[in-house]
């Protein structure tokens, strides 16, 4: 019996990096990932600095830089461990 492939959702593909940042912000926009304040896009640069952007409460309690370096910690925590 030949295997039957089922789409689960319908998104762009990974690499697609445009259609995939649209799809954010529709869900954004649907409320889907709760109250949205702040947002961060961090784009790698090879061997240079990677670029940074940040929208939403910049000067408040959640600034971009901070946001960052939790993001930080957090990849580097669980990139780190073995399960």
């Amino acid at each position: 019996m030949p295997a039957e492939v089922v789409q689960l959702h319908d998104s762009p593909a990974l690499n697609d990096i445009p259609g995939q940042l649209r799809q954010l912000a529709d869900h954004i926009e649907a409320g889907q990932h709760g109250d949205v304040t702040a947002m961060m896009v961090l784009i790698p640069r090879g061997e240079d600095y990677p670029i940074m952007f940040g929208w939403g409460d910049i000067e408040g309690i959640h600034h971009p830089i901070i946001q960052l370096e939790f993001a930080k910690a957090y990849f580097v925590n669980h990139m780190t461990e073995r399960t």
